[in-house]
């Protein structure tokens, strides 16, 4: 029988997969709920993730989804203390995958197999090995920060860039890797610059795509708050180095002495947390700088509906779903033009600064908030055109759509194209 005419049995790799969460668990869940929707799939994921996702599939089931839960030795989980490990962890959990994919192969007999997470374009997916047609991505995480910016980062976090710039080559001696490329049918990247860190020899093979869709579409004149006595500015994200926060706070600081009726509030935890605050000290901004913590997706809406404006000033990010969170909810968004959030965001529904110097940065990025800040006709007209761009190209609607049309490209050894 042509696998045409019957349902597909799809296998997918997703080390990273929770429903309702944001960056790669929310990449892995809902790529598996799209595939899906059109095939019978299989789902290869930690065992971590077993109690969020059996219960997600209790109160919402999903038939055709399948889930195979595969962990380490708990003795491994000493290398995630910390992530100082985790990619090793991650190696690891693969090879593991792989022996127990095997099995699993020979008793359902797979049409196609799907790399989805970890999207990390310089580490193996070892999933590729298995005699079937394999999809690896979307991927990411070739972007990296200016030089010229990351001379002001602490030495610490500097050896962590220095640190990630090697890791990525070293993994180009790993004949593992090179045969994830070369059994790859379809290689799908977030990013432009992900694209060039595959030699050219292999460029006929990658689809260039978002890894993020967005379900949340606002319409109500609700989302324009500029009516407001206080002009709101959000951020939303990890609190690390490479995030770019001291350069948001340092902008804000500049914006804020021109523009006094304005407050910062700042969603997420991390390392640098008390950096942050401590900046926040010495700019005398306490009171009207708030650090809310980590927050529910769900959470995170709320507060972007309350702000006039999304600042995302992160020095290498892929495909960032707070940024289409924020479009989505009618803000424009002001960022760095760098990476996944320089591709995302247009001149129509946004501000983006390019990073020359630091100094030249943050001024920037504090000159983009003030036009926002006096021009509420712009900000209504550029929130606009974020929600239109939401619904013309980052709904998971239409990356359903791509998926079935790319498997069925695949598995008839046609060409494939960009949605």
């Amino acid at each position: 029988m042509n696998k045409q005419n019957k349902k597909l049995k799809v296998l997918i790799s997703a080390y990273a997969c929770e429903p309702n969460k944001g960056s790669e668990p929310g990449v892995g869940w809902n790529w598996a709920k799209l595939i899906a929707e059109f095939s019978e799939t299989w789902v290869l994921t930690r065992l971590n993730n077993k109690e969020v996702i059996e219960k997600e599939l209790k109160e919402n089931p999903i038939p055709s989804l399948h889930f195979v839960y595969v962990d380490l030795p708990t003795w491994f989980k000493f290398w995630k203390r910390g992530q100082r490990g985790i990619y090793l962890y991650y190696y690891l959990w693969q090879v593991k995958a792989y022996i127990y994919s095997l099995k699993l192969h020979c008793s359902i007999t797979f049409d196609l197999v799907h790399h989805i997470t970890f999207g990390s374009c310089w580490m193996p997916a070892f999933l590729s090995l298995l005699p079937v047609e394999f999809i690896w991505g979307p991927i990411g995480g070739a972007q990296r920060a200016p030089l010229s910016l990351m001379k002001h980062f602490r030495f610490r976090n500097l050896l962590c860039e220095l640190f990630r710039i090697v890791g990525q080559r070293i993994f180009w001696f790993d004949p593992f890797y090179w045969l994830t490329i070369k059994r790859s049918s379809a290689i799908l990247v977030c990013n432009k610059d992900t694209v060039k860190f595959f030699p050219r020899k292999y460029l006929s093979k990658i689809i260039l795509i978002s890894q993020m869709g967005t379900e949340f579409i606002k319409k109500s004149e609700e989302s324009f708050k500029y009516k407001r006595d206080d002009f709101i500015v959000a951020s939303v994200g990890r609190l690390v180095h490479w995030k770019g926060f001291d350069l948001a706070i340092k902008s804000f600081a500049i914006f804020h002495s021109k523009y006094p009726n304005s407050k910062f509030v700042i969603v997420g935890e991390g390392s640098e947390h008390n950096n942050l605050k401590a900046l926040v000290k010495k700019y005398r901004l306490r009171n009207v700088v708030s650090f809310v913590g980590q927050q529910s997706l769900r959470q995170v809406m709320v507060y972007l509906t309350k702000a006039e404006v999304f600042l995302f000033p992160s020095l290498h990010d892929g495909n960032p779903k707070v940024v289409l969170e924020a479009l989505s909810a009618g803000m424009p968004v002001v960022c760095v033009d760098l990476g996944g959030p320089a591709e995302m965001v247009t001149e129509e529904c946004g501000i983006k600064v390019r990073p020359v110097t630091i100094d030249q940065t943050i001024k920037g990025l504090a000159d983009a908030l003030l036009k926002l800040a006096n021009n509420p006709d712009l900000r209504k007209k550029m929130g606009e055109a974020g929600r239109k761009r939401i619904a013309e190209y980052y709904s998971w609607d239409k990356k359903g759509e791509f998926i079935r049309k790319l498997y069925e490209s695949v598995l008839n050894n046609e060409s494939t194209s960009c949605p």
